[in-house]
């Protein structure tokens, strides 16, 4: 449960796999479950499967802008960094540097390093 609620949660940092695994597969499971809720809606012609098919779609959206902060935070950047997204061009380097940029080595003012278990591993460089 508690990974689940992680998903909500703006606190903490996420590395490069953790972020791109969670995009892709929230993306994909939203897309999914929307697009099914909104078939049988029309199908049926209640509004009873419309409206949940809309709380997926808010809690999707949410749950990728929390993902996206706490990469943020593992490349030691403020919140608020989230809404340069919004800005032309300047998103297209900031989504590459969310993607390619290697986050900083140990804790940080927003949490430990997520790969600080898998460094200290034997056999890890």
């Amino acid at each position: 449960m508690d990974v689940f609620l992680d998903l909500f949660s703006t606190q903490g940092r996420a590395n490069r796999a953790w972020y791109i695994w969670h995009i892709i597969l929230d993306d994909l499971a939203i897309f999914t479950a929307v697009i099914l809720l909104f078939v049988l809606g029309i199908a049926t012609g209640s509004l009873l499967v419309v409206v949940p098919g809309i709380g997926v779609l808010v809690a999707g959206i949410w749950a990728a802008v929390c993902v996206t902060i706490k990469r943020l935070h593992d490349l030691d950047r403020p919140s608020w960094h989230w809404w340069l997204l919004m800005v032309p061009f300047y998103n297209l380097y900031l989504g590459f540097v969310l993607l390619f940029s290697k986050g900083t080595e140990g804790p940080n003012e927003f949490g430990r390093d997520p790969l600080a278990g898998a460094r200290s591993l034997p056999g890890s460089p």
